[in-house]
């Protein structure tokens, strides 16, 4: 298969399970029920990977798609808002962090960082949608729950790209 081909598929099949995952945590109730909306952000296993795989286009592309086709799949438009808005922050805050700190913020440091930006992103744009700060209040809440969650995203997606290069897949 042409190393394009190869790349595309791949990036296919990064997209097409990120944007399952997006969908199904959907689905579970919040892991704090005292904090309403706090996810694992499972999806975001996928975007880490991609960045640090594939390259920074690549997971600009995995997460607006899993964003788009999670939405298609069972979302609403408000929802895709949210979810753009804290998955381009938190992306680009990820690739920044990986090119300026060049090896010296572990992949967990990464997630841990895309977690925190990613709820930021979505309280910054719920502000705009309710035309009010007060909803600023929140933002510690998630926050203190982002960096454990970010952690372990950064643990399962270390986890993923060591057994892929002990099976030989990546390199």
């Amino acid at each position: 298969m042409k190393e394009d081909t190869k790349r595309l598929a791949t990036l296919a099949m990064i997209v097409a399970m990120a944007s399952a995952v997006h969908y199904l945590e959907g689905l579970l109730p919040p892991i704090l029920p005292a904090v309403p909306g706090t996810k694992l952000g499972l999806a975001n296993i996928f975007s880490l990977f991609a960045l640090v795989t594939m390259g920074v286009k690549e997971g600009y592309a995995v997460v607006v798609l899993r964003c788009l086709v999670g939405t298609l799949i069972g979302g609403s438009v408000t929802g895709l808002l949210y979810a753009l808005s804290g998955g381009l922050l938190s992306y680009t805050v990820m690739a920044l962090c990986r090119r300026l700190l060049k090896g010296r913020l572990s992949l967990y440091g990464l997630s841990a960082m895309g977690a925190f930006f990613h709820n930021l992103g979505q309280i910054l744009t719920a502000c705009l949608v309710m035309g009010n700060t007060y909803v600023l209040y929140y933002f510690p809440y998630l926050a203190l729950v982002a960096i454990p969650t970010g952690l372990l995203t950064g643990f399962a997606t270390n986890l993923c790209i060591k057994s892929l290069k002990r099976g030989g897949v990546l390199h």
